[in-house]
């Protein structure tokens, strides 16, 4: 999987990963020259990591729960500051096969992308075992960073 928009430009990005566990950053940093644009990871399972690397809020996690829109948008903004990227992409959700709930199923996926002046969310679902749905996060993940690098390049290029 290639980062065309990252390739053709000088643009930067880094990942903030929970539920895919740095499968995102392995991926991207697996193709040839990436070196240029990719910047690093942080792999931010537990709670306490997630506060005090990327500055989620203690509260917002409480309020809402790590999977949450409201909690990737954070992890992004961190990961943005933190390893001093135009882009940082962040994920969290439950890849089973437990810890669903009837609220929060197996499979619930809650993404983001933070860029200069925007940060946008996403909630999906996918299906499978604990592999098939990290795969599908990543193949998903990279769909939304070249459709949101397009959405917001010219502001930045």
């Amino acid at each position: 999987m290639q980062l065309t928009n990252f390739i053709q430009t000088s643009l930067t990005i880094g990942t903030a990963e929970s539920l895919t566990g740095g499968a995102i950053a392995k991926a991207i940093s697996s193709v040839p020259g990436s070196s240029r644009y990719f910047r690093g990871a942080i792999v931010a399972y537990a709670e306490d990591v997630k506060m005090s690397v990327l500055g989620v809020s203690e509260q917002t996690i409480a309020e809402k729960g790590v999977v949450s829109e409201e909690v990737v948008v954070q992890m992004a903004q961190g990961c943005r500051k933190v390893l001093n990227v135009d882009f940082a992409i962040a994920t969290s959700g439950i890849a089973g096969p437990g810890g669903g709930t009837v609220d929060t199923p197996v499979g619930t996926v809650c993404i983001s992308i933070a860029g200069p002046g925007f940060c946008e969310s996403w909630t999906a679902s996918f299906e499978g075992d604990r592999k098939a749905i990290v795969e599908a996060v990543v193949r998903k993940t990279f769909d939304y960073i070249e459709e949101t690098v397009k959405r917001h390049v010219v502001s930045v290029g």
